[in-house]
Order: structure tokens, then sequence, then C-alpha cells
């Protein structure tokens, strides 16, 4: 399981950039300095460094990260205060391989974070999605968060667990066509508030027109 490292230098950036991972189904862990992170026990996948508005301790943060051997090749993204004095330009010269800044854009981040993580191409679609367990009539609503040709995310109140198998509807607003398709749970993470879940399931036993058809949907071809 690929692990993401928050080393947190602002609390309400932390917040939502923890919201948005836990929306993606990723594992993570918080650390409050970057000694703590390369003292850590397992192994990040990606490194999230919010920065405080120093160059100066900018520059060691990104060094102690770099200068510990297994994390020399680990992709960082950096995410600067909002009106920070600190400049893109400056911090390109460091060993990052993405600059953001408070606030944190959803999509952006996304994409960055799928990037880095070599995840399949996923489009991030808010749209109502039916779900109901296999085998049983009773149906619950949902909103999807996104899309890949392999799986997608969703929130729902509704209770499912892991390895359970569902059947996900929805529609394409562009043609109006339907899709039904067979999924597993993979992963499931509470809200930040609670009320309802997120989960991350891969689609199963889909046809080559299943498959063909969400392309096109992923893809915006249709």
């Amino acid at each position: 399981m690929k692990t993401v490292f928050l080393i947190e230098r602002s609390i309400d950036v932390f917040h939502t950039v923890k919201s948005y991972l836990k929306e993606g189904t990723l594992p993570f862990v918080s650390f409050q300095t970057p000694d703590e992170a390369v003292r850590a026990a397992d192994f990040p996948a990606l490194i999230i460094l919010f920065s405080n508005n120093s160059l100066q301790e900018i520059q060691d943060d990104i060094s102690t990260v770099k200068n510990h051997a297994p994390f020399t090749r680990v992709p960082k993204i950096l995410v600067l205060p909002l009106d920070s004095s600190v400049a893109d330009l400056q911090c390109k010269m460091l060993d990052v391989q993405a600059i953001t800044s408070i606030p944190v854009q959803r999509l952006q981040f996304q994409t960055l974070v799928s990037k880095f993580l070599n995840r399949a191409p996923r489009r991030v679609f808010r749209i109502l999605v039916s779900v109901q367990q296999e085998g049983s009539n009773l149906r619950y609503s949902g909103s999807s968060i996104d899309f890949s040709e392999s799986g997608m995310a969703f929130e729902c109140a509704a209770e499912f667990q892991a390895g359970e198998h569902l059947l996900v509807s929805f529609v394409n607003p562009r043609n109006r066509s339907r899709f039904s398709l067979k999924a597993k749970v993979i992963r499931r993470t509470a809200t930040p508030a609670g009320t309802s879940i997120f989960y991350g399931v891969t689609f199963r036993q889909m046809s080559s027109d299943e498959t063909r058809e969400l392309h096109q949907f992923i893809s915006g071809g249709s």
C-alpha cells in the first residue's frame, strides 16, 4: 500500500489536504517535523511538506528529508503559505517535484498525487450514484469522488465492508447513458464529519463494451 507522509506546518492546510487524501482513500501518516518523518518505521511513496514563510527553513527541511538515503528518490510536494514572500522560482532550486500554495485546490492536488503515485488516470467528478449489495434490491444513494478505468471512489452513508461485492450505477450526464458496474470494496474511511464513509472500489467482470464506454467517460470523450 502506498503511504503519503505529511509534514505539517499549518493546521488549516493539513486539515484540507488530509480530507483530499481521505477522499482518494489514500493512507497517510502525519509528522510535526522532518526529523520525525525520517525516524519513522514506514517508507513513503510521496512526501508533502507544508512550509513556513522562511526560505532558509524550507531549505533546511528539504535537506533533512533529501539527505535521508531512503527518501532521496521519493517525490516531494511543497505547499507554500498564503501570500508567501518566498517565490516559486526560489523553491525550484530545491529538490521538490511540485510546488503549490494555500488554498490548496482539490483538482490540482489530486492530479499531482495521481501523477507521483502512478495511479490510473482519474476523472474527478461529482455525480449521484446508486449503490446496492450484490443479490439485494435495496439501493442507497451516494456521491462520486473520482473514476478510473479500474475503479472509483464515492461517499455514502450506508455501511459496506471491505471485500463486499456491490453494484454501482450512475448516469453519464453528457449523453444520459447509464452504467451499472459490478464492484468490490477495497477501502473504506470515515469522512471528517463522521456522517458518511469514503469508499474505494474496484470494478469486476466488465464487458469489452463497458470498458470502452468507461474509458470514453473518463477521458471526457462521451
